[in-house]
């Protein structure tokens, strides 16, 4: 008798995409630099468009009540998310996505608008990145660089559609760019709890994902569709839904079919525990 429990299909999707992650991985590198070269000035764009009006409207709506009123739609998004991150993925994937939101906001403060600090910003980021990878061994050193990489690819993708999306694309790019981060970073701490528990490299990899699937998916919806309400009703259409559902697939293709395999590459083996650790569940009669 087979006492192993058998993977569902979630699992053996994603197993599936790590079998094929150098496809993901090819792809990712050959669309960004097409895109990097032909989209560089609406990129840039995004990012200074985005601190900007951040800083506005902080300055616009002072107070509690000012902030809930300006942004109630994101305010519940943004709960949610993090909410969901703590029923799936425990303490840990609570409060990583809660500071990794309140660390993208805090990012968009300081660049202030200024088009300059942009690369100098994504610069540094990047070199931290690199650093952390090669010598910190904690579950977030294995998840920035490609998070950094798969970011320049998401700016990419939407400064390529800005033309076509009914939402203004610098606050389209902020909140995925938020949601993206946030939920990285609760990738990585709940890999690394499993790891140290002892799993295989890839078994915690794909259990993260899975345990994450929820999240990801129902947390970009509600993002996406706070937008979308929150344009004008009057222009909101089935054409406008029908470009949202999009964005809402698209988003959540490039989480799981470019991140989530490039994240797989990093180091975790060093995270591992040398001994399994196994918690048994008593089966009600």
């Amino acid at each position: 008798m087979d006492l192993r429990e058998k993977p569902g299909k979630v699992q053996k999707i994603l197993e599936l995409v790590l079998r094929f992650r150098l496809i993901s991985v090819l792809l990712l590198v050959l669309c960004t630099v097409a895109l990097v070269a032909t989209q560089w000035q609406a990129m840039v764009s995004l990012p200074v468009a985005a601190s900007e009006s951040l800083g506005m409207w902080l300055a616009e709506h002072g107070g509690v009540a000012g902030l809930w009123q300006g942004g109630q739609y994101l305010a519940v998004s943004a709960v949610a998310l993090v909410v969901m991150l703590f029923v799936f993925g425990g303490i840990r994937g609570g409060v990583s996505g809660l500071l990794g939101l309140v660390a993208f906001a805090g990012a968009l403060m300081i660049l202030g608008g200024a088009e300059s600090m942009v690369l100098i910003f994504f610069g540094v980021f990047t070199f931290l990145a690199l650093v952390f990878l090669f010598f910190v061994k904690i579950g977030i050193s294995c998840t920035l660089f490609p998070f950094a990489l798969c970011w320049v690819f998401l700016t990419a993708l939407v400064a390529l559609v800005s033309g076509v999306v009914p939402v203004a694309p610098w606050l389209l790019w902020a909140v995925l760019s938020a949601i993206g981060f946030a939920l990285i970073l609760a990738f990585s701490l709940v890999s690394a709890k499993l790891l140290a528990e002892g799993s295989p490299r890839a078994g915690a990899i794909v259990r993260s994902g899975k345990k994450l699937l929820l999240p990801i998916a129902i947390s970009s919806f509600i993002a996406l569709g706070a937008l979308i309400l929150d344009m004008d009703r009057a222009a909101l259409s089935a054409g406008a839904i029908a470009k949202g559902v999009c964005l809402w697939l698209g988003f959540n293709l490039w989480f799981y079919g470019f991140l989530f395999p490039l994240v797989s590459f990093a180091p975790w083996d060093r995270l591992r525990s040398k001994e399994r650790r196994v918690k048994l569940k008593e089966k009600k009669k």
